[in-house]
């Protein structure tokens, strides 16, 4: 399952296809790395452009909030939050979801460094959690959507376009490439037949109208397995 899943990432690019590269996100301000110097013991920021990464191990429950957008430069700070938890004594591991904007490929490179270290997910309440940060969430262990004290939701929201393969439009385009890349990502995370009817979601989506879907809908799909923590 390691191997399947570690390989996911290194595919992550066929999601985003042939499209003109994102330069890479801008250093985080002065100002955010001098907020992130002063955390108290056990609870540290690593800030990166669009957002930051909020590592709390002040208890064995440790926790990595994720705020902000889905991107390269979250992926390296992910990349330096989970060497930080090696040296906690953490009984349980869980990211937090409070994403906005995201890319997909580092959706998927996220996803599949959680489930190799057996994250649980949860996206925080009140929140919408659209496909990218749904990828996200589907890599959970344990997977909680909460119904207090506000309910969370999954928006199942288009797939950025290709531009090399299709124009923009309102609906979800991916080539077979991007849609088999997806479909293993998910069949990875996800039992069947709960893997195949959230793809199937997200390859329908419209921005006209993007399916959002509550707690007991996702339990129902077996997207989610908890409203509450435990």
């Amino acid at each position: 399952m390691f191997v399947r899943i570690f390989a996911l990432a290194a595919l992550a690019l066929l999601v985003v296809g042939c499209a003109t590269p994102t330069p890479p996100p801008a250093a985080p301000s002065p100002a955010a790395a001098a907020a992130a110097a002063a955390a108290p013991p056990g609870l540290s920021t690593l800030p990166f452009e669009g957002g930051h990464l909020l590592l709390d191990t002040r208890s064995p429950a440790c926790t990595i909030t994720l705020q902000g957008q889905i991107h390269e430069g979250t992926v390296r700070r992910l990349h330096t939050g989970l060497q930080q938890l090696q040296g906690a004594r953490c009984s349980s591991r869980r990211m937090l979801l409070d994403a906005s904007a995201g890319e997909l490929g580092s959706a998927i490179t996220i996803g599949s460094m959680l489930r190799n270290r057996q994250f649980d997910t949860k996206v925080q309440p009140g929140r919408t959690c659209d496909t990218p940060c749904l990828l996200v969430f589907a890599a959970g262990t344990q997977r909680v959507l909460p119904l207090l004290p506000q309910p969370a939701l999954l928006a199942f929201t288009p797939l950025p376009p290709d531009q090399d393969f299709a124009p923009r439009t309102c609906h979800s385009q991916p080539h077979a490439a991007q849609q088999l890349t997806l479909a293993r990502y998910l069949n990875a995370m996800l039992p069947e037949p709960s893997s195949s009817n959230v793809l199937r979601q997200i390859l329908a989506a419209d921005c006209n109208g993007p399916a959002r879907i509550g707690a007991q809908q996702a339990l129902a799909m077996g997207l989610a397995t908890s409203t509450a923590a435990r």
